[in-house]
């Protein structure tokens, strides 16, 4: 039984809250107010009208039957609209209220309730004893007050809709009194006109309420602007100005007139021009500044401009202002003046041209880098183009850099690059681009040259500049550089050319013994096209399988049977034919795929090798990279454990070259592998490495003589006198010996009296597939059975 009343008073509270749908709890009130504001606006209007119309209908009647409860009904309309005249003149003078609350809408509601329900009243009192002419009044006067009353109260919904539909029961009472079909018609006429005026009543609602939220954010969006700009003038570094048409200062902020040092008075009325002070020269570095002239020009053009620098000068300081102006016109496109901002950005632009130079600089040395290298060689490019001015391009590869890092430590290595850039620059005329690369690469780009000779004489300065002692901190430095010179037109006429070219004039540079320079030529472009497909090829040739291993036997001194074989790796291509080791195991290790090549090679070697008789070894030959892998361990244990190769017959080579590198790492590899019951034998002894202390610190099964003591040793007694110590120090230390490159019979001889144990070369046998070599050792052991050597 309570639920009901509570229902009803519900539906009346969101009756009352009509067109407010969707506004914030903020927003309501303040909305209320101006809606509630334009129908008080109206309410004298509206009053007056209702007067008159009252004073029409009590003519319209005065000799009508009802024409005592007509005069009634409309002397309390005529009083009512006095009233509500006067209140409103009384309260014209007071200000506007910023929000209200929903009472004002409940006597908004309430209002139009009594005042439609006076004209329905006329209805129903009137039209019974009304005439067809009073009848039509009566009609006309319903439907105008309605339409009226209904859009005059339309910026506050529920007060129209009561107002329109109180009339409209009172005009239906009013026709109940005598029905006819016409009656119908007029009652379902007045509903659609009744649903017109509701729903353009809140269209207009809805309307207004969108403008007042639109004026509302606009005039926060203000209050904060103000805000913000009178906090921006007191704190801000910035300060603002302000033009009349003149160019006249109107306005200026404090700011300004303490950076000038002026009072603010005598600052306006002057033109901004004048009391600039605009410096006679720029900052060192800074470019772009705009002159007084040209500060002038853009002013007087009369149009906005942004973030021009110009350089001042206040107590003989330079300094850089950027200035912003915005043109201000009228609706016509009259100039009215400039407002604008202006600031102090010296700092910034340092730091900025800090920042450009660290990009464009080597942080260490101060040269140049790469960046700057690329955008000076593009400009001797078009140089060269428009005008034919020939350069060279230098790139210095610096030799040994290595040891001064290892034994002077990187603290000692960044000082010699110092000072080989200070060096540099003492060498290298103003013409002259120097950049470092990266490491110990440096670049040089030569400018104003007539021929390479000048070039040349450049570089044979700097090669001998830089092999003499460098004294450092730490002691004092010797190395050396090598050069690769291009010369433009002749060796290319693009940037990338010509660093192409200057990079393979380096690299034969380098290939040729170092501490030299070396001009491009057309042969070195060649060598590199055929470089770069031996390298896609042997890629390919990885991936695909069609590398081939051959094996050469190693043959027993004394017995002259075959007691083993080296395998050694071999390519046949398609279309470049045989391709020799010499040429692409180079290539293989400077890509990385020697490591991929080397673990084949161990595999295929000890599968194959299984299957020989059980006195015969194989000998496989590691690169320095592979030896050094922390891979290769467990790529040996499981080469030997899936061939089934006893490790005792498995030797593997290693280079002298590889124990340069003396470290932990390396003497605790050859001891694991010793471990595993497998040989190691020092392969090419005596071809430049050499070093007694290597064979103490580490411990060989096998020392395998260099091929280049044997070719001369029938002839040449101080090659003898080597060989024959090299065998006593290997006996007395318990290595076998091997000589490698046997190719006569005197050379067989010789190593036989000096007492060398095994041989390896042409004469004994070449390398030959593995099924050849194992019909090589198959025919030998049917014609002279052997019995089990030991190596």
């Amino acid at each position: 039984m309570n639920a009901r009343p509570g229902t009803m008073a519900n539906w009346y509270q969101r009756f009352l809250h009509l067109g407010e749908e969707g506004q914030s709890r903020d927003e309501a009130p303040r909305v209320r107010a101006i809606r509630m504001a334009i129908v008080a606006g109206n309410t004298r209007w509206m009053m007056a009208a209702n007067l008159l119309n009252a004073v029409v209908t009590m003519g319209a009647f005065w000799d009508s039957p009802a024409a005592l409860r007509v005069n009634i009904v409309c002397s309390i309309l005529v009083a009512f609209a006095l009233l509500a005249i006067w209140s409103s003149h009384r309260r014209r003078h007071l200000p506007p209220r910023d929000t209200a609350s929903i009472r004002g809408t409940r006597r908004a509601v309430m209002h139009a309730a009594l005042l439609s329900g006076l004209w329905a009243a006329i209805d129903v009192v009137a039209y019974a004893q009304a005439d067809e002419t009073q009848r039509l009044i009566l009609m006309a006067l319903t439907v105008g007050m309605a339409g009226g009353g209904g859009f005059a109260l339309a910026t506050i919904p529920p007060a129209s809709i009561v107002f329109c539909v109180t009339i409209g029961v009172g005009a239906v009472l009013a026709l109940a009194s005598s029905p006819s079909v016409f009656n119908i018609y007029l009652v379902a006429l007045y509903v659609i006109f009744a649903a017109i005026i509701i729903r353009s009543s809140l269209s207009v609602c809805h309307s207004l309420t969108e403008r007042v939220r639109a004026k509302m954010a606009a005039d926060e969006q203000r209050d904060v602007i103000g805000l913000l700009l009178n906090d921006f003038e007191e704190n801000a570094a910035d300060w603002l100005w302000e033009t009349d048409d003149n160019l006249h200062l109107a306005r200026i902020s404090n700011r300004l007139s303490q950076q000038l040092d002026v009072p603010e008075n005598l600052l306006l009325g002057k033109r901004l021009q004048d009391i600039m002070p605009f410096a006679t020269s720029s900052l060192n570095g800074m470019e772009g500044m705009d002159c007084r002239e040209q500060f002038i020009i853009r002013l007087e053009a009369r149009q906005s401009f942004r973030d021009i620098d110009i350089c001042i000068e206040i107590n003989g300081e330079l300094a850089i202002w950027s200035m912003t102006g915005k043109a201000v016109t009228n609706a016509e496109g009259r100039f009215l003046g400039y407002r604008g901002v202006g600031r102090d950005v010296t700092a910034n632009r340092e730091a900025r041209m800090r920042i450009e130079h660290l990009a464009r600089h080597d942080s260490l040395t101060e040269l140049g880098n790469r960046v700057l290298l690329g955008e000076d060689l593009s400009r001797a490019v078009t140089r060269l183009e428009r005008f034919g001015d020939s350069f060279s391009v230098f790139l210095l590869d610096l030799d040994r850099f290595k040891q001064v890092n290892d034994t002077h430590g990187h603290a000692g290595g960044d000082e010699l690059l110092r000072e080989i850039a200070k060096t540099l620059r003492q060498l290298c005329g103003e013409d002259c681009t120097l950049a470092r690369l990266g490491g110990d690469e440096f670049a040089i780009l030569q400018m104003s040259i007539n021929d390479a000779r000048t070039s040349s004489l450049l570089a044979s300065r700097i090669i001998e500049r830089l092999e003499k002692p460098f004294h450092l901190s730490t002691g004092t430095a010797m190395i050396g550089v090598s050069i690769g010179i291009a010369f433009a037109p002749t060796d290319g006429t693009s940037g990338d050319q010509l660093m192409r070219h200057a990079d393979l004039a380096l690299y034969r540079a380098k290939e040729d013994g170092r501490n030299r320079y070396h001009f491009f030529d057309q042969s070195l472009d060649a060598a590199s096209r055929r470089r770069n497909l031996i390298e896609n090829e042997l890629a390919l040739a990885v991936s695909q399988g069609t590398l081939e291993l051959r094996f050469q036997p190693l043959v027993s001194t004394q017995s002259g049977q075959v007691v083993g074989a080296e395998a050694l790796l071999r390519w046949r291509h398609s279309q470049l034919g045989p391709i020799s080791p010499a040429e692409f195991i180079p290539i293989a290790e400077e890509t990385g795929m020697i490591t991929s090549i080397g673990a084949w090679v161990l595999r295929e070697a000890c599968k194959l090798a299984a299957r020989w008789p059980s006195h015969l070894r194989v000998a496989v030959n590691l690169s320095s990279r592979q030896f050094l892998s922390p891979g290769l361990l467990p790529l040996v244990e499981s080469a030997l454990k899936n061939s089934q190769l006893p490790p005792e017959r498995l030797e593997l080579e290693v280079t002298e070259s590889l124990l340069m590198d003396s470290t932990l790492g390396l003497e605790h590899t050859i001891k694991a592998l010793r471990g595993l019951g497998l040989k190691i034998a020092l392969d090419d002894f005596g071809t430049g490495y050499s070093s007694l202390s290597y064979l103490r610190r580490y411990t060989f099964d096998k020392l395998k003589i260099d091929q280049s003591f044997i070719s001369d040793i029938e002839t040449n007694r101080e090659g003898r006198a080597i060989v024959e110590s090299i065998i006593r120090l290997a006996r007395d230390l318990n290595m076998v010996v091997v000589a490698e490159g046997i190719e006569t019979e005197g050379q067989r001889e010789q190593l036989r009296t000096l007492g060398c144990e095994q041989l390896q070369g042409y004469l004994l046998g070449k390398p030959m597939p593995v099924s050849e070599f194992e019909a090589h050792v198959a025919n030998q052991l049917a014609l002279a059975p052997v019995k089990r050597l030991t190596a």
